[in-house]
């Protein structure tokens, strides 16, 4: 084995050229893939956070009295999910909507009732996990007795939630064409290395070399392909970050989020899928080459 990483680098130095293009295909296709990744990572975070901000109000019945609002409040905050109850008063929502309206306060002088209603405003905890979880709670909510209706950001959550979806989909395609073309692109470099040595490999067939001695040092070139151009690949993301995301934040785009770049683990399982691609790629032109 040794002797094979030996003369993988010796290879990999000796065609050089053709390593070095298809070292930045890898690259850029790395890249492309890491900026899918670090972009569904953060909207991820983004729409968690969204979604732990959102507030669940239960409006309550005209009839129900504070004992029952105390059992609804009882009940509600020992349910998964929720961070905390917080009643709010017919009277206190009205002073709130006067506040918000501003100036036109006066469109609110001519009510001789207050229309609104006495509700309980659940907040959420880190536990709750997509629209799905929202809609469970507030399904529960809406079945208590002394709740009249239930209101909370439903259409704007699935919204998000479709186009995140949607997201999510378009990578997983994108990222499967690109891993499909890093593989032809190692497969193609390897078999023009392959056809610059067919001479040799010839000859070192007819002295008694076996086809174990001819493939491994390719392995370890593939490996090394892959490895190469995986690391580029994140070093050119991660300076992208770099310089992009504090012009963002002294713009104030960034106020309320903060961006973090891909995780160790993650960068690692790049680096790994990287090296295991540029070895397939490899093992495919060799099997087609020396059809073993």
């Amino acid at each position: 084995m040794k002797d094979a990483i030996r003369r993988g680098l010796a290879d990999f130095w000796n065609y050089r050229y053709l390593h070095g293009i298809c070292v930045a295909t890898i690259a850029l296709s790395v890249f492309v893939i890491s900026a899918f990744g670090l972009f569904l990572l953060n909207t991820g975070d983004l729409m968690a956070s969204w979604t732990r901000g959102i507030r669940i109000i239960a409006y309550l019945a005209p009839e129900t009295d504070e004992k029952g609002r105390e059992a609804i409040m009882d009940t509600v905050q020992a349910y998964p999910g929720v961070a905390g109850v917080e009643y709010v008063s017919s009277e206190e929502a009205l002073a709130w909507l006067k506040k918000e309206v501003g100036r036109q306060t006066s469109l609110l002088e001519g009510l001789v009732d207050n229309p609104l209603p006495d509700a309980v405003e659940v907040a959420l905890s880190a536990d709750v996990e997509g629209a799905g979880d929202i809609t469970a709670l507030a399904g529960k909510m809406e079945s208590l007795s002394g709740v009249s209706d239930v209101e909370y950001a439903r259409q704007w959550i699935e919204r998000f939630g479709g186009i995140y979806n949607l997201f999510q989909l378009t990578s997983i395609i994108l990222i499967g064409l690109i891993i499909a073309a890093i593989m032809m692109i190692v497969a193609n470099t390897i078999r023009l290395i392959l056809y610059s040595r067919i001479d040799e490999i010839k000859i070192t067939r007819i002295i008694g070399a076996d086809d174990a001695f001819i493939k491994y040092p390719l392995y370890c070139e593939g490996v090394m392909l892959g490895f190469a151009g995986g690391l580029a690949g994140l070093l050119l993301l991660y300076a992208a970050y770099a310089i992009t995301v504090p012009q963002l934040s002294s713009a104030g785009l960034l106020l309320y989020f903060q961006v973090r770049f891909l995780p160790a683990t993650m960068v690692v399982f790049i680096l790994l899928a990287s090296m295991t691609v540029g070895w397939l790629g490899c093992y495919l032109s060799i099997r087609r080459f020396l059809k073993v």
